[in-house]
């Protein structure tokens, strides 16, 4: 907990330290959201409100509706405002920009296969304001972005010969390579402006990286270009430094993490419960690399982007400082001794040692307790990196592979059994049904055997209805006193034909009440009941009859048509809704 108190400090004085950066020789103001997201808001406002001749915005999401309301304000004053979104974006956010499509000052790509990914805008002929931040709540509130403005007529002309031959649908490939002034120099600053896919992009970034004399690095939302990765390669055989910073949700068997890590690179996944959304570069204290540009095949011969290429030790020095602070937050927090992590069914959310944030970040994915089973299941992704191992997934073998200190666990879906540093096991030895699952293209895993064969402890809280994870593993204590305390399991006649003869009767020996929602009652067949959302008061017993009937405070119903426990003996066992066994009753 003190690591996270200093943390907090830490993060605190670097968001007083660099607010807002402003270099009046070059005329360049720098902001990085999401600390400075409502500066950006109100800049871009401020910027539409006080055109005096025209707004140009090429964006590639739009959904913030006081944005969208300035510009259609703009528009009814005689400014000559035109807007262009991705085509795919610019449908899904359609109940908010309707409105400039229908006053005639929205226009799209047209084309689902590639993206116009830039998210610049150009105001009365000497402006740009350009970076990675889409004009969106999470890119401007919660993901990690940064924005330029730049005062150049000539940086202006650039963007505008780029936003014209989009706006008469020339996109990607048939968009010209007619930059007129490709390096732009105000004062001190030099600038380089590409746009991609006409100026080969990826090449001038490879010059910039191949003229690196000390060291590199960089914060990606997704790089999976490999002559990029090969190039910083080159550069770690010279002896030259790299760091970086990539989004944990675009790791995938074509991200350039582990080629760049196993080639000595200090590099890590993020931890903004949201999305790092940056495409920076800083090389040698005096190069920034930045835009709509990620460093992928796709951006480089595809989609519409833009890219600078800034040398000046300033504003390097601002974006250095941005990036250091990002990485000290996240290598830090990768490496803590100890995490308790608590999350509960049906939230999307949880908390690692106090601090809130997503389980399965943008997308409010939820534990879910499987009923046929009565086991939880999760997206593990954010739990394992919590803890500072690392998840890959091989699409062609449907498998999940798990790294985490000495331990390595491969799952696959639909199979319920899985390997622990090679030894093959059941998942759930007392219910092979147990699996890995995909549930609305999530990958879902039993969230019990994963911890456990970390290390870790699970524990279920039935009054907050929680569960709790701690690692290193300690004594559980979830102060549930669950006892079978009898099965009446000869019912009188016909047992099938009176099921209601046949009942288990559980007691709360504890000095609290139980809620017993998603407890799982199960006979050695592995019929199971589930408990509705019940609680058990201390002291007090219930009845759970093998048939149907009206369930009250001391009497729960199976449901069944037949009987359930055997006459000639029996195993009854009972879980919470973790699938931890609370207590076992065997007769005769």
């Amino acid at each position: 907990m003190k690591r996270l108190t200093l943390l907090l400090v830490i993060l605190l004085v670097f968001s007083l330290t660099f607010p807002l950066s402003t270099f009046s020789e070059s005329n360049i103001s720098i902001w990085f959201p999401p600390e400075q997201g409502s500066e950006v808001k109100s800049e871009i406002i401020s910027l539409i409100n006080s055109a005096s001749k025209s707004f140009y915005a090429a964006i590639y999401d739009i959904n913030d509706t006081d944005i969208v309301s300035a510009l259609l304000s703009a528009h009814k004053k005689g400014i000559d405002v035109k807007v262009i979104m991705d085509d795919v974006q610019a449908e899904a956010e359609k109940d908010i920009v309707t409105p400039l499509k229908n006053a005639g000052i929205l226009k799209t790509d047209n084309d689902q296969n590639s993206l116009m990914h830039n998210k610049f805008a150009v105001i009365d002929g000497d402006k740009v304001l350009t970076g990675s931040t889409n004009w969106t709540e999470n890119c401007l509130f919660y993901n990690n972005n940064n924005s330029l403005l730049i005062y150049s007529d000539k940086l202006a002309a650039d963007y505008t010969t780029e936003f014209n031959e989009m706006w008469n649908g020339k996109f990607g490939s048939n968009s010209l390579a007619n930059t007129p002034y490709p390096h732009v120099s105000l004062g001190t600053t030099d600038i380089q402006c590409y746009f991609a896919p006409e100026d080969n992009v990826e090449d001038h970034i490879i010059s910039t990286i191949d003229s690196a004399k000390s060291y590199i690095d960089f914060a990606t939302f997704t790089f999976t270009s490999i002559p990029i990765s090969n190039a910083i390669m080159e550069k770690i055989q010279e002896g030259i430094k790299v760091k970086g910073i990539y989004e944990a949700r675009q790791a995938s068997q074509y991200c350039t993490y582990d080629t760049l890590k196993t080639a000595g690179a200090n590099v890590i996944y993020d931890g903004n419960p949201k999305t790092m959304h940056d495409k920076f570069f800083v090389i040698d204290g005096q190069t920034v690399i930045t835009g709509s540009y990620n460093p992928t095949k796709q951006a480089n011969t595809e989609n519409d982007e833009n890219l600078l290429i800034i040398r000046d030790n300033s504003i390097a020095k601002i974006y250095e400082s941005e990036f250091n602070k990002l990485f000290s937050m996240w290598s830090n927090s990768s490496v803590s001794d100890s995490f308790t992590i608590v999350l509960s069914p049906g939230s999307p959310y949880m908390t690692v040692n106090g601090i809130k944030q997503e389980i399965d970040p943008g997308r409010g994915t939820t534990p879910v307790i499987i009923k046929e089973w009565g086991r939880t299941v999760v997206p593990i992704r954010a739990i394992v990196e919590t803890l500072g191992g690392t998840i890959a997934w091989d699409e062609n073998t449907k498998k999940v592979t798990i790294k985490f200190k000495d331990t390595t666990i491969e799952l696959w879906i639909d199979n319920p059994k899985a390997t622990v540093n090679g030894k093959l096991t059941w998942i759930d030895s007392d219910n092979h049904n147990v699996k890995p699952v995909i549930q609305n293209g999530r990958t879902m895993l039993p969230l019990r055997f994963v911890a456990e064969s970390l290390g870790c402890s699970v524990d279920w809280n039935s009054t907050t209805e929680t569960i709790t994870i701690k690692y290193p593993k300690e004594e559980q204590k979830t102060g549930i006193s669950l006892k079978i305390v009898n099965i009446n399991y000869d019912a009188p006649g016909d047992d099938n034909k009176n099921p209601n003869g046949e009942w288990v009767e559980i007691k709360n020996t504890g000095s609290t009440s139980v809620n017993l929602k998603g407890f799982i009652l199960e006979d050695e067949a592995h019929h199971k009941f589930i408990f509705p959302d019940f609680v058990l008061g201390a002291g007090k017993t219930v009845k759970v009859y093998s048939g149907s009937g009206t369930p009250n405070s001391s009497s729960l119903y199976w449901g069944s048509n037949s009987a359930i426990w055997n006459n000639d003996g029996d195993v009854a066992k009972l879980y919470d809704n973790t699938g931890k066994l609370i207590d076992t009753y065997k007769y005769p």
